[in-house]
């Protein structure tokens, strides 16, 4: 489906409950996790309209929630490696809870479906047999939602463990579900909630959004299957009732921005509507400038579709694009030929800069003009030049990694910084005199 029936399926879904009050059976289906409202915590500090400053929704949230209003507001980002690797989002998450209300981490891909994902201050455990499948190509048997990734299972006894060391702990669990016909059941185990079967399935394909209330602290929940079907989590999450903020980050390896494709429309516009976001960004561009036929003029039209639809689809909040980083390849010497002295590496300093990476840039910077979207320059704020990345990997403590594409954990850390303060920049929120 195309951005532009993405949109109108999440305009469409954000209208459909209003103010009115809920019908017996719609509360009765809201129970069960199903088509439900949007969460008032999230709409409660979004401005009426976006408007034409992007920042400006955060910015209300912010500062209301600065003057003690209750309510929680939501950065999103959508991205690629950089997003699906935990270190950015942490730092980000970190810097605005430690000003306006650490409530916990939200929504999290589901257990161990994203390889490789190991989040600071929690422990999660995968018992038994599990397929994990992710939405970067779309042959990729789906349903996917906003995480990206699904978890099916269907062995009884067998579980998902997530625990945290933080000693708040949590108090809300989320389990977000692809379900239908055949759909199984499982049992939650935590503190505060009873021992009784949770039946998923429904007459015909649909999703579950479930929210269950815990004892406050608790540390430790777990998910077993009861074997009379599968189970599919598109997702789940843990946080703390009250006010702050969330920061949520959703990355794909080797995604681009056509992945967003990949994710069922109608799935995602339900997930969107139940909490929207204050600031959604997008975080792309680094593979595409691997593509040495990538068409400039085709990019920056499918951003600014994508930026559009979004807009129509999130009225009350900002769009923010963030600009793909300086990478490249470690350059090698030419092949010598024989009789001839070694030819030098080509490149700059060491670099070879990814092949599309200025026509990515360009495109970039022609859609956020287009569309007036938020942009963070991140090639300006921390690489600067494609010829400094070798100097940036050999730095103490390093920035990048060895391939020159990635950054290390301190890299993605200053880089959350400097996007920290951009966003509040835009915003017009001063920074704290501590540099918090």
């Amino acid at each position: 489906m195309t951005t532009f029936g993405l949109g109108a399926l999440l305009a469409a879904c954000g209208r459909e409950t209003g103010d009115r009050p809920a019908s017996p059976a719609e509360a009765a289906r809201w129970a069960e996790g199903l088509a439900l409202p949007p969460d008032p915590a999230f709409e409660g500090l979004l401005p009426p309209a976006a408007g034409p400053d992007p920042f400006a929704p955060l910015g209300h949230a912010l500062r209301a929630l600065e003057a003690g209003a209750e309510g929680r507001a939501l950065v999103l980002i959508l991205g690629d490696s950089h997003a699906a690797g935990p270190i950015l989002s942490e730092r980000l998450r970190d810097l605005f809870q430690s000003r306006y209300g650490a409530i916990g981490h939200g929504r999290l891909p589901p257990a161990r479906a994203q390889r490789f994902w190991n989040p600071a201050g929690l422990f999660i455990a995968q018992n038994g047999e599990w397929e994990a499948r992710n939405a970067l190509r779309s042959t990729s048997p789906g349903p996917f939602g906003l995480t990206g990734y699904r978890l099916t299972g269907a062995r009884a006894g067998d579980t998902l463990t997530l625990r945290t060391t933080d000693p708040r702990g949590f108090d809300r669990i989320s389990l977000t579900l692809a379900t239908g016909p055949s759909s199984g059941s499982f049992r939650l185990r935590a503190a505060g909630t009873p021992d009784a079967p949770h039946a998923t399935a429904t007459p015909a394909p649909d999703l579950r959004q479930m929210r269950y209330d815990v004892s406050p602290g608790t540390k430790e929940m777990a998910l077993e299957l009861l074997g009379d079907g599968p189970v599919e989590l598109l997702g789940w999450g843990i946080d703390r009732r009250g006010r702050g903020v969330l920061v949520e980050a959703f990355g794909i390896n080797g995604a681009t921005l056509s992945t967003l494709d990949n994710r069922d429309p109608s799935i995602l516009a339900r997930e969107l509507a139940l909490t929207p976001p204050a600031l959604v960004i997008l975080e792309y561009g680094t593979n595409e400038a691997t593509d040495r036929d990538l068409d400039a003029d085709a990019y920056a039209a499918a951003l600014a579709r994508r930026i559009r639809a979004l807009r129509t689809a999130l009225p009350r909040s900002g769009i923010m694009l963030m600009g793909a980083p300086d990478a490249g390849r470690p350059a090698r010497p030419a092949p010598r030929r024989p009789g001839q002295p070694a030819r030098p590496a080509t490149g700059c300093g060491g670099v070879t800069p990814l092949v599309s990476l200025a026509t990515v840039k360009a495109a970039q910077r022609r859609a956020v003009e287009q569309t007036r979207a938020g942009f963070f320059d991140w090639s300006a704020e921390v690489t600067r030049d494609a010829c400094r990345l070798p100097a940036l990997a050999a730095a103490s403590p390093p920035l990048m990694q060895r391939d020159l594409v990635h950054f290390t954990p301190d890299g993605y850390r200053l880089t959350a910084e400097k996007l920290h303060a951009a966003i509040l920049h835009g915003a017009g929120i001063a920074p704290r005199a501590t540099g918090a």
